[in-house]
């Protein structure tokens, strides 16, 4: 048995699993290695720009605050600012002493426009308002300028300011365009910019009607008839059938012309047409119109016109074609020709028209032809419509 002297105070060791125990060996931390870390932690996202401004600006506003604090408060910065503002306001914002100067109103007289530019009458009258600081002044008077056609204005009166702001004076205008202007003066210079121009056409001469269809006297088959003309520009027409009493009114166009229908009676119509232009000027022109006529209508033509007396055709045809007055053909209407040729003794005959109206005569040319001048002539008659004739004219040359 051991004795407790000899015995060993080693701790007994925990049963052994067959592997070899490896040594820990600690050691101090590398200050290398310290920096690096450190190194990483600045790279880390840094704060937004917008973030990094505002603190910034945080920065600075504490420190104006701790300045001001210790500079005795904000209140008299405040004071002398509000000082510094109202002055400079007061300085932009203050009203001018009134002064001894008797300048003259600028405000220039207003002329009111005519409704109507165009007129007949020689005189008119021209409402002109004052400015107020002229109204009652003695020394006040409103010059009156004028100008013409290609003419610079010039001054054509003047007359006294009265106690009104209205003023009605009567101008007498020239023949064409009128320009007329006003100014305040109370010296012999105008004290005043010229008022807005106004404008008068003195206009004596009555409108010009020129009827362009249908002509005087002419046929209408229609029961209406379509007038068209021309005339001054913006004139006023009226048309009265004295037939029927029908009347129709229109006005001109800018360029003049115009047109209208008016009813029809059947035969005569004496159409009266009234023309008014813009400055009251009038004119009347008559237009006879006949409705659904009565005569027949015939059309001679001739094969030739122009013949050669050495080298002519050999025959020469007229053809005439009947119509009755509402266009259409009459058939057996008799048809009596006659022909006169230079050097030839005159040659006629007689025939009817057909079922289409027409009629034709043809002659042979034999003999010693002459030049000069020959025609062709035909007579229809129509139990109907009566006689009406119609004729050509042939030239023969060499």
């Amino acid at each position: 048995m051991t004795s407790r002297r000899g015995a060993s105070h080693v701790r007994p060791r925990p049963p052994s699993s067959g592997r070899p125990v490896q040594a820990v060996k600690v050691r101090a931390p590398d200050s290398r290695r310290i920096r690096q870390h450190r190194g990483l932690d600045a790279r880390r996202p840094r704060a937004p720009l917008v973030t990094r401004t505002l603190l910034a600006i945080s920065v600075v506003l504490l420190a104006g605050a701790a300045f001001v604090l210790a500079s005795g408060g904000i209140g008299p910065i405040l004071s002398s600012l509000g000082a510094s503002f109202q002055s400079a306001v007061g300085r932009l914002t203050a009203t001018p002493v009134p002064t001894d100067s008797t300048l003259p109103p600028t405000d220039s007289p207003r002329i009111a426009s005519p409704k109507q530019p165009y007129t007949n009458e020689e005189m008119v009258n021209l409402a002109i308002t004052v400015p107020g600081e002229a109204v009652g002044d003695p020394a006040a008077r409103l010059r009156i300028y004028l100008a013409l056609e290609g003419l610079e204005p010039a001054p054509v009166g003047e007359w006294p300011v009265g106690s009104t702001s209205l003023m009605v004076i009567p101008f007498e205008l020239e023949k064409g365009r009128n320009v007329i202007s006003a100014t305040l003066v109370r010296s012999a210079t105008d004290e005043s910019e010229h008022s807005p121009i106004i404008i008068w056409i003195l206009d004596l001469n009555p409108p010009k009607i020129n009827i362009e269809s249908p002509k005087d006297g002419a046929d209408v088959e229609t029961p209406e008839a379509l007038i068209r003309g021309s005339t001054q520009a913006e004139t006023t027409l009226i048309a009265r059938n004295a037939a029927n009493s029908a009347s129709i009114s229109t006005v001109a166009a800018r360029d003049g012309s115009f047109e209208f229908q008016l009813p029809l009676v059947q035969g005569d119509n004496e159409i009266e047409i009234t023309a008014t232009d813009p400055a009251g000027n009038r004119n009347t022109k008559k237009l006879n119109l006949v409705q659904g006529s009565t005569e027949m209508r015939i059309n001679l033509r001739a094969s030739a016109y122009t013949i050669s007396v050495k080298n002519h055709p050999s025959s020469l045809q007229l053809v005439v074609v009947v119509r009755d007055p509402s266009g259409d053909p009459i058939a057996g209407a008799t048809a009596f020709f006659t022909l006169q040729i230079p050097g030839l003794a005159p040659i006629s005959n007689e025939l009817v028209t057909g079922a289409d109206g027409r009629a034709t005569f043809t002659t042979p040319l034999i003999g010693e032809l002459e030049t000069g001048s020959g025609v062709g002539t035909v007579l229809v008659t129509s139990e109907t419509y009566g006689e009406k004739t119609d004729r050509v004219t042939l030239n023969f040359v060499k």
